[in-house]
């Protein structure tokens, strides 16, 4: 239970650093660390709701605005640093015309995030401090428990939705590229509660991962393409465009292969195991 305990701690620090420290012109990494400690605070609140409650959904509320807010910053980052990959191969001024607009709405977005950490962040900060101190103290006393049974009903929430979010991914439909991105958002939840578990098999953790990233990476180029698409000309930046659809399908066809293999090895027989197949 230690680990857990530690796990769910650092999870909770993490996220009070970053709503803390958090400067008004937020550099690209900080709002990284803000919006995947926020999501990672969110899947521990929903697997341990059990054990705190109504203080489990007071905290999600609080943190989601803020969350949201710095995922629209962040999504204009990665989606910079994708487009001046493209630097030395791309031709004409397409490129840097895209590149402009988005920096544009990344101001917009830094703008939002501020006006929502002047209103938000203390609320957030407070729900945050007194969720640690009550998780902290439920997991702490289920450590020290001298019966097992009062260590498995902290455990419970957990397990629960584990095993809940195996089954959902084992029996997806077959992936594409209109339901592989909300795929993603499972095995993230999945690969999160797993991280709270000391028992849980590494190797199907890193798999999770694996295939998040896959997804990820396919994600941002496709939305790189639908809002080039909205601000570009066709006919005058068909090469650019051409280029970006390209990665954008590269990057679908080794999703779904990572993604597939993962439900083939291991979503599948764990499935298995839990019905004691």
């Amino acid at each position: 239970m230690n680990s857990e305990i530690e796990h769910v701690e650092k999870a909770l620090r993490d996220l009070g650093k970053s709503l803390k420290g958090l400067p008004k012109d937020p550099k690209p990494d900080q709002v990284h660390k803000l919006r995947t400690s926020a999501r990672r605070v969110e899947a521990i609140a929903a697997a341990l709701e059990e054990v705190d409650g109504k203080d489990s959904r007071r905290l999600v509320k609080a943190i989601e605005p803020l969350r949201k807010a710095a995922g629209g910053v962040r999504d204009m980052d990665v989606l910079t640093a994708n487009l001046r990959k493209l630097a030395r191969s791309a031709q004409g001024d397409s490129l840097n015309r895209l590149i402009d607009h988005l920096e544009s709405v990344r101001m917009e977005g830094a703008g939002e995030l501020r006006q929502k950490l002047d209103r938000k962040r203390k609320a957030a900060r407070h729900n945050l401090k007194r969720y640690f101190e009550k998780v902290h103290s439920a997991l702490d006393g289920a450590s020290a428990a001298t019966n097992g049974d009062a260590r498995n009903g902290h455990n419970n929430g957990v397990n629960s939705t584990a095993k809940h979010l195996s089954r959902e991914l084992a029996e997806w439909p077959p992936l594409h590229a209109q339901n592989i991105h909300d795929f993603r958002l499972k095995v993230k939840e999945l690969r999160y509660i797993l991280q709270l578990d000391a028992n849980a098999d590494s190797e199907f953790v890193g798999e999770l991962g694996k295939a998040q990233r896959r997804i990820g990476e396919w994600h941002d180029w496709q939305q790189l393409a639908e809002i080039a698409r909205g601000f570009l000309e066709l006919e005058a930046d068909h090469a650019l465009l051409a280029q970006i659809d390209g990665i954008m399908q590269q990057k679908l066809e080794r999703a779904l292969a990572v993604s597939n293999v993962l439900r083939r090895r291991y979503l599948r027989s764990t499935m298995l195991h839990a019905a004691g197949c």
